[in-house]
């Protein structure tokens, strides 16, 4: 195989790795397409482990870019969430030895707490199945110490990271009961769905839209509680249904879970996907930030 057969062989585990540390798209296509100038530029045959090679470079590249991005995600307007993905980026699942994998929202929101070499660790143990040794080549730390930031990942996490493992049927089943509950003005019946610690969490990226006289904004503060949730999300769907013209909505899946899209004719206003806990809904997430659901077409 030449050079960029081998980097096609690679691109879904490279990707899966840079979208999961990074949260944006765009960013993860960014650190891809970095990753293959640098492998575009070495000497054919000079790296014994095209993948080895390749993963160390993608990990550290989302390492820096993370850094980097600390002050812009300070400064971000309203409460920030990971980009959606809506679609897998599969080359050739019959050729590809790594297929893409994207962790829940709920997941990647929960690792907003690690620090970007925690993150990079936690990722690669648990979710890539990458052993100590490997890890202690691709961040270039000795093994002990890997071993510390992962346990310091751990500690951070507080045991939440059982969010990994998700039912999709029940996170089908529950959606649906949502949308039953909010489309039918069921106050009670959307509170019993609820956990008591639910959070409904809104990125707007500081952006409003507007349909005749009502004017519409993401949030700046979590939504908490169940009545809370339940009173917001029905008022915001009966003004939707007031105001938005050609207004539609349609299951589609975001992250490998069912999540809901709101439409005004052709164009996506709302991305919106749940989290379930014990069978319940723990957290909200609404992307009504233009820049993250552009992608999204009826």
């Amino acid at each position: 195989m030449d050079d960029k057969e081998i980097f096609s062989e690679y691109h879904n585990l490279l990707f899966s790795i840079a979208y999961n540390m990074l949260g944006i798209v765009e960013d993860a296509e960014d650190m891809v397409h970095d990753t293959f100038l640098k492998w575009s530029a070495l000497k054919n045959g000079s790296v014994k482990s095209p993948k080895a090679y390749l993963v160390k470079i993608v990990t550290n590249l989302s390492i820096n870019y993370l850094k980097s991005a600390k002050k812009i995600r300070e400064n971000y307007i309203g409460l920030w969430l990971p980009e959606p993905l809506m679609k897998e980026r599969i080359i050739d699942a019959s050729k590809s030895v790594d297929l893409y994998y994207s962790l829940s929202i709920g997941m990647m929101v929960l690792l907003e707490k690690l620090t970007p070499s925690e993150r990079a660790v936690f990722l690669l143990k648990e979710v890539f199945s990458y052993e100590y040794p490997e890890i202690s080549e691709i961040i270039e730390k000795e093994d002990d110490n890997c071993r510390q930031i992962f346990a310091r990942a751990k500690k951070r996490l507080g045991g939440k990271e059982k969010r990994f493992e998700v039912d999709v049927q029940v996170h089908s089943k529950m959606l649906q009961q949502f949308l039953n509950a909010v489309n039918n003005g069921n106050m009670d019946g959307l509170i019993d769905l609820l956990r008591d610690d639910i959070e409904l969490i809104a990125d707007g990226g500081g952006n409003s839209f507007s349909f005749g006289n009502q004017k519409f904004s993401a949030t700046r503060k979590p939504v908490q509680g169940p009545k809370n949730v339940s009173k917001f999300a029905l008022g915001i769907v009966k003004k939707l249904s007031e105001s938005m013209p050609d207004m539609s909505s349609k299951i589609i899946y975001a992250n490998g879970l069912p999540s809901l899209v709101t439409y005004s004719g052709e164009k996506a206003y709302c991305v919106m996907c749940l989290e379930i806990t014990d069978d319940k809904i723990s957290n909200i997430y609404v992307h009504v930030n233009p820049d993250k659901i552009k992608t999204i077409y009826k």
